[in-house]
């Protein structure tokens, strides 16, 4: 017999899945091990479960929506004996994220290891990829049977995703252009104890971005040259860089529609104690304004604090005149000058020469 309240399911009906979600990834995750060479890497807890996870049932359908961050504590036992301990950040596990897409901060709590970081992510990160695929069905079916209430009428589990995991043939119907709702998105972050040129460099540097973003970075300090940051999750083209003071690029993310780019500006704002790092980023989708700053956060502010200290040996590189002249340029340009220095001292003197 169906409910009055709610006859066919035809209400919107939420549900906080909050609290499941916390146990869910807790006995999802915890234990986990890969071990390599004698190398041996357990997930030992889950620190951090932060975001929305929410069941939705609407004419009969139901709609899971969540956005969360997860902190994963985890314990490395080496072959010489050596214990590590560290933390892995996964800023975003959302309905609509790809198994390919997630992120993953590799921290150690004391020191370096590269092999452990190559262990993690080469072989525990994978595994990592497909408990999080499957958390969408299991919410569903573990979850949802309360949502409905006239069970008169079977469930039809509607899974919001981004992508779909079956081919499907290209539609018949004329494609249309995709009108992208846009907004503005400001943010600052503190560095204290850092430089402006620092975090200039920690941005533009290859080097200095491989260390924090814990993987190959493309980015270069020439103008209107293009950018890669996480796996190519972040790409876009440096349109302006003054030294010390300000960056100006095109910044995208994947998972946007195709071929939409925002433009963000970076102000670096020296003071006695540090640096404050003022953003604005215009052009950003409507709805992702709370998870491009949290990104922005997660991804790259934390990460340069966290490892600041470990690039500031390097050495700074040759910075680009106006955007045009690389090195060689500089080279070429200073051996041309001193060419015609040469040639006018040799005009100059030619006449008081006697043969």
């Amino acid at each position: 017999m169906s409910d009055m309240r709610n006859v066919n399911n035809w209400h919107w009906v939420n549900k906080d899945c909050g609290p499941w979600a916390n146990k869910y990834f807790t006995n999802q995750l915890v234990g986990l091990s890969v071990s390599k060479n004698q190398n041996t890497v357990t997930i030992t807890s889950l620190d951090e479960c932060v975001g929305d996870v929410d069941l939705n049932q609407r004419k009969g359908k139901l709609l899971a929506i969540y956005d969360v961050a997860l902190k994963l504590g985890w314990k490395a036992n080496l072959q010489d004996g050596t214990t590590l301990f560290g933390h892995i950040s996964v800023p975003e596990i959302a309905y609509d994220t790809d198994i390919d897409d997630y992120v993953f901060v590799i921290h150690l709590n004391q020191g370096d290891n590269n092999d452990i970081k190559k262990l993690i992510r080469a072989d525990l990160t994978p595994v990592l990829r497909t408990k999080f695929s499957k958390f969408t069905n299991d919410l569903i079916e573990n979850y949802s049977t309360d949502l409905y209430a006239d069970t008169s009428i079977p469930p039809t589990p509607e899974l919001v995703q981004r992508k779909n995991n079956v081919s499907l043939p290209p539609p018949a119907a004329k494609k249309e252009e995709v009108v992208v709702r846009t907004t503005t998105v400001e943010h600052s972050f503190e560095f204290p104890g850092a430089s402006a040129r620092g975090i200039y460099e920690s941005l533009l540097d290859p080097a200095r971005a491989s260390v924090w973003t814990q993987g190959r970075s493309k980015v270069s300090k020439k103008i209107g040259s293009e950018f890669e940051f996480f796996d190519g999750n972040v790409h876009g083209v440096l349109l302006q860089a003054v030294p010390g003071q300000s960056i100006m690029q095109t910044w995208r993310l994947k998972s946007w529609p195709k071929d939409h780019f925002s433009t963000v500006t970076l102000e670096f704002i020296e003071k006695e104690d540090g640096v404050t790092v003022k953003v604005i980023q215009l052009g950003v989708p409507v709805g992702q304004e709370e998870i491009i700053k949290r990104n922005w956060v997660g991804y790259y502010w934390t990460s340069i604090k966290e490892n600041y200290n470990r690039y500031q040996h390097f050495p700074i590189q040759n910075d680009l005149v106006a955007g045009m002249f690389e090195t060689n340029h500089l080279i070429f340009a200073a051996a041309l000058v001193a060419f015609i220095l040469i040639a006018l001292t040799a005009y100059l003197v030619a006449p008081s020469l006697k043969f």
